[in-house]
């Protein structure tokens, strides 16, 4: 009877370097971008992401877990993620309470790998921060990565420049 185990492993490991930008880079078509609505669920590593074009259409929704990475527990460019894909009545179905941000994430290609760039819109303490992040499968492709000239420094190891914390700074601004 032990054919149904309690766990299992559905997670990745994302490998992950951060960089903060002034501007978006040079040649970056400035309305070729998604739009992503996210929830940070209270009290939850869960975060519900909606991604929709310029014009507000559905493109999809994931419910995501990003957690510590067990074997890399200090490494701030290591967390495991796990991912649900639903459809838009299945995300209309749940009700979440959780800190809510808005950005737009453009794409561009440099150094053979996809640098995704967000700009964030809401909440409004964040409004302006540009954050580029890079993924690689392996730890040694994401140690070549060298920070792009168009971007200011690495922030990886930075918390201030993590989604949650950027979201969670609309709260702390709200209370002052």
């Amino acid at each position: 009877m032990n054919d149904r185990p309690l766990k299992r492993k559905y997670a990745r490991i994302e490998r992950e370097r951060r960089f903060v930008l002034r501007r978006l880079p040079h040649g970056l078509e400035p309305d070729s971008y998604e739009r992503l609505r996210d929830c940070f669920v209270r009290g939850t590593h869960l975060r519900l992401r909606r991604v929709e074009r310029p014009d507000g259409e559905l493109v999809i929704v994931k419910l995501g877990q990003k957690i510590v990475d067990v074997e890399a527990p200090d490494d701030p460019r290591r967390r495991e993620m796990t991912t649900i894909y639903l459809d838009g009545d299945e995300a209309s179905a749940l009700r979440l309470d959780g800190l809510r941000t808005v950005k737009r994430r453009y794409k561009f290609a440099e150094q053979c790998w996809t640098f995704c760039i967000d700009v964030w819109e809401e909440p409004a303490s964040a409004a302006g921060t540009i954050v580029a992040e890079v993924e690689c499968p392996t730890d040694e492709q994401l140690d070549a990565v060298v920070c792009p000239d168009w971007a200011e420094r690495e922030v990886t190891e930075d918390p201030a420049y993590s989604a949650i914390v950027l979201a969670q700074a609309s709260r702390s601004s709200d209370a002052s």
